[in-house]
């Protein structure tokens, strides 16, 4: 959701605290509750329900918003690497440490340390975790003094951590430590009605920050309400950015919105703009025969394509 706080107002009725039923004004009061406490928060969600932006949303409604906002995804760091990367090591700790180097925990300082896809973590740094939240303490790899936490932490997952813990692949007692506040973002196929706002938002942003005065016809809006969003906000976000490339003018149509591979499905035939080019090939996830076949053309002509607008550095 790329950090656009006003699509996490737009979709409070679709957030529930702690089970709660709540309006959008409650939604809201006990959002900023929440940010002003200090207690840990587990957000959970699917992929692409926009629970990053949600955490740095708490993070810029507390006391806490001029300190650093840390966002640190567990699943995309090598596990062997976490310990490293999450606290940091001092010089000689292991062959390759020729300096000392702060950990994510300790860039953090007295702001938010955000750990995504905290279900990813493996049981041995789940066990470091829990002794961090316990204690607020940690120690860089290779150091023999204890140094102070003082960030908050806020969690999240698309994950079923209850479940996870009766797998035996999560501990019981760091869930506990961790779920002291929840908060479960709905999926956007139970909240369509909300997909014409949130599309307007996003397309305000992008006027606000390219210079453009796009807007959606009601067509447009129509062929989206018919979408189930798998991807949630996140793939409505792409869908929106996509249709801005591909309208012609100011007013984005019914045909300028593609839905995953749809994308190239009328691109054979047609004249190519670069951006249009780009976006196939983000598509096909940089695959030049993939990419070929989806334009209807040669690898060769793709080459020449690619020369053409400049993208042959990309690949």
């Amino acid at each position: 959701m790329k950090g656009c706080h006003d699509e996490v107002e737009l979709y409070l009725e679709a957030i529930s605290f702690m089970g709660l039923e709540l309006n959008q004004k409650k939604a809201r009061e006990f959002l900023d509750k929440i940010a002003r406490s200090d207690k840990t928060v587990l957000i959970l969600g699917e992929t692409g329900t926009g629970k990053d932006v949600l955490a740095r949303k708490i993070h810029d409604l507390s006391d806490r918003k001029n300190a650093p906002f840390v966002a640190i995804n567990c699943a995309s760091i090598p596990q062997d690497l976490f310990e490293a990367e999450f606290f940091g090591f001092s010089k000689g700790a292991f062959t390759g440490a020729y300096k000392d180097k702060m950990g994510l925990l300790e860039a953090a300082q007295k702001g938010t340390a955000f750990l995504d896809e905290i279900g990813d973590l493996s049981l041995a740094l789940q066990a470091k975790l829990l002794r961090v939240i316990d204690n607020r303490t940690f120690r860089r790899i290779g150091e023999t003094r204890d140094r102070c936490c003082q960030a908050r932490f806020i969690f999240a997952t698309n994950k079923d951590l209850r479940e996870a813990v009766k797998a035996g692949h999560f501990r019981r007692d760091l869930y506990y430590r961790i779920s002291i506040i929840q908060i479960h973002i709905d999926p956007l196929r139970f909240h369509l009605r909300l997909v014409p706002m949130l599309a307007q938002s996003i397309v305000n942003k992008e006027n606000k920050e390219h210079g453009l005065c796009k807007r959606l016809s009601e067509d447009a809006i129509k062929k989206l309400m018919t979408y189930n969003f798998p991807g949630n906000i996140r793939e409505l976000v792409n869908i929106i950015e996509r249709a801005i490339l591909l309208s012609e003018d100011d007013l984005i149509r019914s045909e300028d919105i593609q839905f995953d591979n749809n994308l190239v499905e009328e691109i054979p035939g047609k004249i190519l703009t670069a951006d249009q080019l780009k976006l196939v090939l983000e598509a096909c996830r940089w695959n030049k025969s993939e990419a070929a076949k989806k334009i209807g053309k040669s690898r060769r002509h793709l080459y020449r394509l690619l020369q053409k607008y400049k993208l042959d550095y990309l690949m």
